[in-house]
């Protein structure tokens, strides 16, 4: 399967979870793009460091989360 398909039903569930109203494709088609590509990373991440798909996935999370900062006075 391709990357057009995989996008294809991403963007159909994303559909589906929202009630299967017409109108927002384009919106599902973006963020299925996104979910993709994230997807692709974590799978990347995986293979790379050859840890499962699902610690890869908190890896790459804690990555791209925004550090906490604490502010000292």
């Amino acid at each position: 399967m391709g990357r057009e398909d995989e996008i294809r039903i991403i963007a159909y569930k994303l559909w589906e979870a929202e009630g299967c109203f017409n109108g927002r494709d384009c919106e599902h088609w973006f963020r299925a793009e996104l979910i993709w590509e994230q997807q692709q990373k974590q799978k990347a991440v995986a293979k790379r460091t050859e840890i499962g798909p699902k610690r890869a996935a908190k890896q790459s999370s804690k990555v791209m989360a925004p550090k906490k900062t604490s502010k000292r006075l």
